[in-house]
């Protein structure tokens, strides 16, 4: 379950540092402290697997068992921290997020346009426009909000988590 964090909160991670690659704002202090909320929450993921791991105890029938109270911790985590990122990344995109034009509009007279005007230094205008399609998809279109739907109530009930967080 935490496995999964890690994977999507590298996915995301990831998305960021190509758009802010991409629009030239990784210098930005700003920007910075944004992308580094989603290295803390990913190396947070990281570490309490690594946790879990380490205070490993055998159970009652001869088998090592991880330790659950940090993964309680990260699934709990994971479930405030993931709108979180998800609005990191639409602010990080702006309106790079807003006017993304399709695939087929590259294929028409404005093709050549969109290619001059969506290039940068580091993709072209179509690769712009595929990696900002991805972060839209990811943070703003239907599925981002089913994700993040999932993601709120994957571990079940959020008061029902927290209160078994306080009694152990």
């Amino acid at each position: 379950m935490i496995v999964k964090n890690i994977a999507k909160s590298e996915l995301i991670l990831g998305l960021a540092a190509l758009m802010t690659e991409t629009l030239g704002t990784s210098e930005t202090s700003h920007i910075q402290a944004l992308a580094s909320e989603l290295v803390v929450t990913h190396e947070l993921m990281k570490a309490c697997v690594t946790a879990s791991v380490s205070n490993a105890t055998m159970n009652d029938w001869g088998l090592m068992t991880p330790d659950s109270t940090p993964l309680t911790a990260a699934r709990a985590t994971f479930a405030k921290g993931y709108p979180r990122a998800m609005e990191i990344l639409q602010l990080l995109g702006s309106s790079s997020l807003m006017a993304i034009p399709t695939e087929a509009d590259f294929e028409t007279e404005m093709g050549g346009f969109l290619e001059n005007y969506l290039g940068t230094d580091t993709l072209n205008g179509k690769q712009r426009t595929q990696l900002f399609r991805m972060a839209w998809d990811v943070a703003c279109s239907s599925f981002g909000g089913r994700q993040g739907l999932y993601e709120k109530f994957f571990t079940g009930d959020p008061h029902r988590t927290a209160a078994a967080i306080y009694s152990r």
